[in-house]
């Protein structure tokens, strides 16, 4: 790899302020709390619209109906929205590490790498949720679980079945590992990535990015969205571009964001989103995600580095557990808790998309902690290859009484 000076750069030298360069500890530790805080927030996003709400987050609050805990809701929802592009960017910077006159050796083993790290995991867990979906078909049918679904046994054809579990040409049963298919095809198109990285950086940039920013899927994603971003990482580790952002870039990143959210939160008091959201609306919804990135990764390097923060990456091996069995134990657990409200009001809704949300999490954490402490080869295998930190299994031993 050669360091060149590209206007990337310039942008990253006026963030950074007077942050010192991160060592290879720091950075592993802040793409470990990274990967944890950013899963959570996938959780939140995949809570989706209340029980009771007929208006989807995705559209903005809805002023007619509880409008604070729908703008909460999908306030938060549009906050997250920066996740994959996120964790995209950091997959592609760990991916292209390597010397340019090995890329075609190196490439062909992250290739491989990648299929069992990502594919096989994809297809297991989507597996264990088809059964799971096919016996509450059975014993459950109408249960208000199997309309959170994006896939219904009862009524799927055969080639429906295939996408439930292989994800070839529509999303899976979970439908949260369209992120994992999305990733293995940009992983099988490195080759042609890295030549334009190479090459021609700046052509490869434009043609994503103008894919993604018009939500063209190029044939083969469902979303450009990872393609782009994993480009984008790509570009900054091969062009040697500094991650550092300082602590007041990161507030002033923070601040616009936050602004920006908010008014797309707000966009139903002034546009009618109903029945379809008008194409410029999605187009600023998309352009607003960059910032996001930004903003949340100077918050991850600025938190990654206090005592709290360092104790949460050490759960950052967990990332992939919790992406992975997040959904559709969410859906589960909202309508379990649901019943439990006394009263529909908009605090009582907020209040239950914190429980929901915060009890997934703890039942992910748990089970994922449990099996990595007794069985880690199990644990590793449905983790995509990724093992538990000791540190991480010595807590949660600590934590269950001996001869437990």
């Amino acid at each position: 790899m050669k360091p060149a000076q590209h206007p990337i750069s310039d942008l990253f030298g006026r963030l950074r302020g007077d942050m010192p360069p991160l060592t290879k500890p720091e950075m592993s530790q802040t793409i470990s709390f990274a990967r944890i805080t950013l899963i959570v927030g996938l959780v939140f996003l995949h809570y989706v619209a209340y029980p009771n709400s007929m208006n989807s987050p995705f559209d903005g609050m809805d002023p007619a109906a509880f409008p604070l805990a729908t703008f909460v809701n999908s306030f938060v929802l549009f906050f997250f929205f920066s996740v994959v592009p996120l964790l995209s960017m950091v997959s592609g910077w760990l991916y292209f590490t390597f010397d340019s006159d090995r890329a075609m050796p190196a490439l062909r083993e992250r290739i491989w790498k990648r299929v069992g790290s990502l594919y096989l995991p994809l297809v297991f867990w989507n597996t264990l949720y088809l059964m799971v979906a096919m016996l509450a078909c059975v014993h459950l049918p109408n249960h208000g679980f199997l309309a959170q679904l994006n896939f219904q046994p009862a009524e799927a054809g055969f080639m429906q079945h295939v996408n439930a579990v292989f994800a070839l040409t529509a999303h899976p049963i979970a439908f949260q590992f369209w992120f994992v298919r999305d990733l293995l095809v940009t992983v099988l198109l490195s080759p042609v990535l890295w030549l334009a990285l190479r090459h021609a950086p700046y052509l490869g940039m434009a043609v994503l990015g103008v894919a993604w920013l018009f939500g063209h899927d190029l044939f083969v994603f469902f979303r450009t969205d990872v393609a782009f971003f994993f480009y984008l990482g790509g570009f900054l580790r091969m062009y040697r571009v500094p991650l550092h952002i300082g602590r007041g870039a990161t507030i002033a990143l923070l601040l616009l964001y936050v602004a920006l959210v908010a008014l797309r939160t707000l966009a139903p008091l002034a546009i009618d989103v109903q029945p379809h959201r008008p194409e410029l609306l999605n187009l600023a919804t998309r352009a607003m995600r960059p910032i996001g990135v930004l903003a949340c990764w100077g918050l991850c390097l600025q938190l990654a580095r206090t005592q709290v923060g360092a104790k949460i990456a050490r759960y950052g091996g967990l990332s992939f557990f919790v992406f992975a069995t997040h959904f559709p134990l969410i859906a589960a657990v909202k309508l379990a808790l649901w019943p439990l409200l006394p009263v529909e009001s908009d605090g009582w809704m907020i209040a239950h998309y914190v429980a929901s949300v915060a009890l997934t999490v703890a039942i992910s954490l748990s089970v994922g902690m449990f099996i990595a402490r007794f069985v880690p080869t199990v644990f590793a295998w449905m983790n995509g290859g990724r093992v538990l930190p000791v540190a991480a299994r010595e807590t949660w031993a600590g934590s269950v009484p001996r001869g437990a």
